[in-house]
């Protein structure tokens, strides 16, 4: 599958989690620890905030550990909030356009996971995108199509509730399909001020999930110590990193973190 992780706090550069940790993503895409799917070597992205209303955006289908750009920029761009993420096809191609973070004008999400037979239900899901985000569909991933659908059901101004629905939506879809595959859903969402994120899988095997607070060279700290959620931790450090329990979400905001249950 994937990895990915979401940072939000006070100002750090790109690499200090992307690579100076001992178990960084980088270092994910080559060797995960909590995933059935030791390498994810089918492309990366990173999605970081400024001062501008949308976010920055750099995709490739190279390897993360073999970009020589990735970390030339890594090493040079310092933001408060960036989402990045190394791929694992489940079955889509491996071109750009299927490679995360997705982005609508301010908002980015990147997933982990798959819709249980997605060849046989993408035309149906496909259909739940409404005409004004559907202009936006760049890719062919199940991912890019959860996050089109969950902006359909008015995720803008209800994240939590807009991506229950996507999903119990795409969860009749697969029922309809006689789907044998599972859906398996972890996932992160961000407007560039407060972070969601969700961990959900009809057969209760959701990939992992964990917030925390890692090192890095912030010159201050922020009102709220957790500044990190992942795909799993980046140090061996279980003193500063909890799991996020099945069919649960979070919801990060600079004041504090809150946990919900998921009902689909």
């Amino acid at each position: 599958m994937c990895r990915w992780v979401a940072y939000a706090g006070p100002e750090i550069y790109l690499e200090d989690l992307v690579f100076h940790q001992e178990h960084s993503i980088v270092s994910q895409s080559l060797a995960a620890n909590q995933s059935s799917w030791v390498t994810n070597g089918d492309g990366f992205g990173v999605a970081w905030y400024t001062q501008r209303t949308t976010p920055g955006l750099f995709k490739d289908v190279l390897p993360a550990w073999n970009d020589s750009n990735l970390r030339s920029l890594a090493a040079h761009i310092r933001t408060k909030l960036f989402f990045a993420h190394v791929r694992a096809t489940t079955g889509t191609a491996v071109n750009r356009s299927n490679c995360h973070p997705f982005i609508w004008q301010n908002w980015t999400f990147m997933h982990n996971g798959k819709i249980g037979n997605w060849h046989n239900c993408r035309k149906d899901v496909e259909d739940l995108i409404d005409h004004v985000h559907y202009p936006h569909r760049e890719g062919t991933t199940d991912s890019e199509a959860l996050f089109l659908v969950a902006l359909s059901k008015g995720l803008v101004h209800d994240p939590i509730n807009a991506l229950q629905a996507t999903l119990r939506d795409v969860s009749s879809i697969m029922d309809r399909h006689h789907s044998d595959d599972p859906m398996r859903i972890s996932c992160a969402l961000t407007n560039g001020k407060e972070m969601w994120a969700f961990r959900y899988s009809s057969d209760d095997l959701s990939p992992s999930m964990y917030f925390g607070s890692p090192h890095t060279r912030a010159s201050k700290e922020g009102p709220n110590p957790i500044t990190t959620i992942a795909s799993e931790p980046s140090d061996s450090d279980a003193g500063h990193w909890f799991k996020v329990e099945e069919r649960n979400g979070v919801h990060w905001t600079e004041q504090g973190m809150d946990q919900f249950k998921i009902n689909i």
